[in-house]
């Protein structure tokens, strides 16, 4: 699949407010550590529009739902909708990824082509299936720069795990303003 380049980078929703929950950030739920986290949460409402960050090809648009017991307590946390975009690097030629997570509605599916901008989901409700079964409606967002098999990317970093590489992933804030400060030097 051709991967396309992308000049300029944007925020992949207009008014956020700082997030909940940092990059490299350590975490614990539910009274266990889940690991470093490798994006950001931006506290979101729930159908806040998300854009793509950049030109790019979808190549993951799937719903991992959360679980619940009978009982109504949580079994499982998960992603909810997740979309991962494929970018290209106009100066080093590399490729990159932007990941979007815990979306109750996803508009584009792999292969899709899209450009910065185009509205590719909505945040999902809080507690609900469709946002993994977290309590704060948010978006986690990620930058991925490793390689891809086309399976789902973790949001969290266990050493043990052994699922990612923590040199791998980019604070997203940080490098989308590195990214479109090198373009202005040229």
């Amino acid at each position: 699949m051709p991967y396309r380049y992308t000049d300029k980078l944007i925020f992949p929703l207009g008014d956020f407010k700082h997030t909940a929950l940092d990059f490299n950030e350590i975490s614990f739920y539910d009274q266990k550590y889940w690991g470093i986290h490798l994006g950001m949460d931006f506290n979101s409402k729930t159908g806040t529009k998300i854009f793509s960050i950049g030109r790019g090809v979808v190549v993951y648009s799937k719903l991992h739902l959360g679980e619940f017991n009978p009982d109504g307590t949580i079994k499982q946390r998960n992603w909810g909708g997740i979309i991962i975009i494929a970018h290209k690097n106009p100066q080093d030629k590399k490729i990159f990824y932007s990941l979007y997570g815990h979306l109750g509605k996803r508009y584009v599916k792999k292969g899709d082509k899209v450009e910065a901008g185009d509205l590719i989901g909505k945040v999902g409700a809080s507690m609900s299936e469709s946002n993994g079964i977290w309590e704060s409606e948010h978006l986690h967002f990620s930058i991925y720069r490793g390689p891809f098999y086309g399976k789902v990317l973790p949001g969290y970093y266990k050493k043990e795990n052994e699922n990612t590489e923590l040199a791998h992933w980019s604070d997203p804030v940080k490098f989308i303003k590195e990214y479109n400060a090198k373009k202005r030097l040229e």
